[in-house]
């Protein structure tokens, strides 16, 4: 499958200077989403950052169709790294459920960027006094094709509910449901997204908002089943009306790689983000909070062993029991 190749500005003026490195180069293709969305531009940042730094490569940054297409291409070889939810990555690494032809074992963890927030929205007086009250509800579950909507199906699955039988789903984008929820055609709306989202800000200032916790038991049942999803805190106040901590769980936009990169080349470039991060922050905030306290986040999956090993040389957080967890075989 061809794919249009979008080089950054500095990594032409690059490529232009120096004709005569263009032989002997690794190529590195990130997948992240259409041009101009957030992930493309970590990823442009990113391959940037690479190409200034790592000897042999040459990263650009791709345009695609949005994470579930990315692990598809990265299994034909057309990608490098592909942008990914930690929990998609699952599939993506077994081959399974909307990656049943990719090849197994293709797309490895390598770093988790930013964290997704669970949100479970509704407005008025509906009342959500846990995950079970859904049964009987009409619910937003996300459009199709898009992570958020995989991500709600397991928690659906977790709590033993059956589309049409015990809810109506409605599928669709974020502010089609949120219109339904402000007209009443729809009950609740589950969002796993980046924090603020933008719709959320707009509804809160016309109409009553409520967004719901998420308990140690709900979790710990989602967990059982889908351990991608992680704990995480919402701060208050994001939201007009909505105030207080709220504890929900989360995903994370992360980095995967192909297992096939030789392991020498993986560590260096992960050496290279990892101790430039303060320079990447130029490129998109976000990009200030990778740490060795983060880049696990969400991952359920091996590890690049070029990752692995110089993870483990700066002291990752919890790195030796996720190499246990989630061996490399």
């Amino acid at each position: 499958m061809k794919i249009l190749h979008h080089l950054s500005a500095a990594a032409l003026a690059l490529a232009t200077a120096f004709p005569a490195m263009a032989q002997d180069k690794t190529y590195i293709s990130f997948g992240s989403c259409p041009v101009g969305c957030t992930s493309y531009t970590w990823t442009a940042g990113i391959a940037d950052l690479l190409n200034r730094n790592v000897e042999g490569v040459e990263a650009v940054a791709e345009g695609t169709k949005g994470y579930l297409d990315n692990a598809r291409l990265l299994g034909n070889g057309d990608l490098q790294v592909a942008m990914n939810t930690t929990a998609a990555a699952v599939d993506a690494y077994n081959g399974t459920g909307p990656f049943s032809g990719v090849t197994p074992g293709s797309a490895l963890s390598w770093m988790s960027i930013a964290p997704t927030y669970m949100h479970i929205v509704t407005v008025g007086d509906t009342e959500l006094n846990g995950l079970a009250d859904l049964k009987g509800k009409r619910v937003g579950m996300g459009q199709p094709g898009g992570t958020g909507l995989l991500d709600n199906v397991a928690l659906m699955q977790s709590l033993g509910l059956e589309e049409g039988d015990d809810y109506e789903a409605f599928k669709v984008r974020l502010g089609p449901m949120l219109d339904g929820l402000a007209d009443g055609n729809i009950d609740v709306v589950l969002w796993d997204g980046s924090i603020p989202l933008g719709p959320v800000i707009k509804l809160a200032t016309t109409h009553d908002v409520t967004l719901h916790p998420v308990s140690d038991a709900e979790l710990a049942t989602l967990q059982a089943d889908f351990p991608a999803f992680f704990r995480i805190t919402m701060p208050g106040d994001l939201y007009e009306g909505v105030e207080g901590n709220i504890p929900v769980y989360g995903n994370g936009n992360a980095m995967t790689i192909d297992a096939k990169l030789p392991e020498e080349l993986v560590y260096q470039m992960t050496k290279v983000i990892m101790e430039n991060t303060e320079n990447l922050a130029k490129v998109h905030p976000a990009l200030a909070n990778i740490s060795k306290d983060t880049v696990l986040n969400g991952f359920a999956v091996p590890l690049h062993p070029g990752a692995l090993r110089y993870y483990r040389e700066i002291g990752v957080t919890g790195i030796e029991e996720f190499a246990t967890q989630f061996p490399l075989n």
